[in-house]
């Protein structure tokens, strides 16, 4: 059985890890305003890589140990937990690069505020991947779920949510394009369990989260008979149908 308790216990090591990679940045661009706008923008493209690289780390390490307490708890017996790697550099530089015009405006304080939501989800990429990874390749076949914390998420995130612990692989997700998406400042963790019948988690309701998935499908499917309808518009739907339920 995994307890809410468990999962707070996962989570708070993942925010964690964000808090001292955000609180590193910041520092970082302090030292910026004595510095040209070329070397600023040199500067990040090395050091945001490297954060998320060292933050990361800290993030899969805390989720690897999370992973082999659970299964222990669960299942018995030992297991050596494989870690994740860190978010592509390549792809943290591409946004960097993106956002660096920032720099030339004299708009550095946007620039941070924009790389701190970016480098939550960064960090939390290694810790999400850590427990994905194993529940991939353990040979107990444990399954996986999308929990969100706190009393309300965004649509997207319950959508996603709303499966349950039905994740193994990409190839065993619906909406396999989607589940291992995350956004800017999302706090969904991904959780392990051994015994999904058995998983029951306190605020976390995947049925009442399909229902209401469901009910917005059929809604825009009704309006629109014979076409399939597009994923933005059942969000869409369910954020009209349920506007006290989502955070966006």
């Amino acid at each position: 059985m995994t307890d809410r308790a468990q999962v707070d216990r996962l989570a708070k090591a993942q925010a964690q890890a964000v808090r001292m990679a955000q609180r590193e940045m910041q520092s970082l661009f302090r030292t910026l305003p004595e510095l040209s706008a070329e070397t600023q923008r040199d500067l990040l493209l090395d050091e945001i890589p490297a954060l998320v690289r060292k933050y990361g780390n800290v993030a899969a390490t805390a989720a690897a140990e999370w992973y082999e307490e659970a299964r222990s708890q669960a299942i018995g017996g030992s297991y050596d937990a494989l870690t994740s790697d860190s978010y592509p550099e390549a792809a943290i530089q591409d946004t960097v690069r993106w956002q660096a015009g920032k720099l030339f405006t004299g708009d550095a304080a946007d620039m941070a505020a924009f790389l701190t939501g970016s480098l939550q989800r960064w960090v939390q990429y290694s810790g999400r991947e850590t427990i994905a990874r194993n529940v991939s390749s353990d040979s107990s076949n444990p399954r996986y779920a999308r929990v969100p914390s706190g009393a309300r998420t965004c649509a997207f995130c319950e959508m996603l949510a709303s499966r349950g612990f039905v994740y193994r692989s990409e190839k065993s997700a619906t909406l396999t394009k989607l589940y291992s998406e995350y956004h800017d400042h999302c706090h969904c963790t991904a959780v392990a369990s051994w015994d999904a019948e058995e998983s029951h988690i306190e605020g976390y309701d995947p049925d009442a989260m399909y229902d209401r998935y469901l009910t917005a499908r059929d809604s825009v499917e009704s309006e629109n008979t014979g076409a399939t309808p597009s994923t933005a518009d059942i969000l869409s739907r369910m954020r009209e149908l349920y506007p006290d339920s989502y955070t966006g």
